[in-house]
């Protein structure tokens, strides 16, 4: 294994986003290998493409923060729109811990001593 020291907030804030860049990408690319889904997925195939509990689901999509379709009283998935979803959901993470890292460092020099 590879030591590394981090000397800057900004080299650690690249370090974190770049290792999770990694991590989503394999998952999304072992996710879309998952060709016996079809396109279009019920709430059952759904849970079982991204590993969550239906109950999970239906309170995502009740929430709005899953794309869905909805006809009649039946939920549907379109597979590329999870996909691009869990990747998404990956940016909207770093980019809100940057944000943190920032407004941490504003607060600390802001501190009189």
């Amino acid at each position: 294994m590879e030591k590394l020291i981090v000397t800057t907030e900004t080299e650690l804030s690249n370090l974190i986003e770049s290792s999770l860049n990694k991590i989503f990408l394999e998952q999304s690319n072992r996710i879309a290998q998952k060709d016996s889904y079809p396109e279009f997925l019920n709430i059952n195939q759904a849970a079982i493409f991204l590993d969550l509990a239906k109950q999970t689901l239906y309170g995502f999509t009740s929430k709005g923060l899953i794309p869905h379709l909805k006809r009649g009283k039946k939920l549907y998935f379109k597979k590329s729109q999870l996909i691009n979803w869990l990747v998404e959901g990956n940016s909207k993470a770093i980019d809100s811990k940057a944000d943190i890292l920032t407004r941490n460092k504003s607060s600390e020099n802001g501190k009189s001593k």
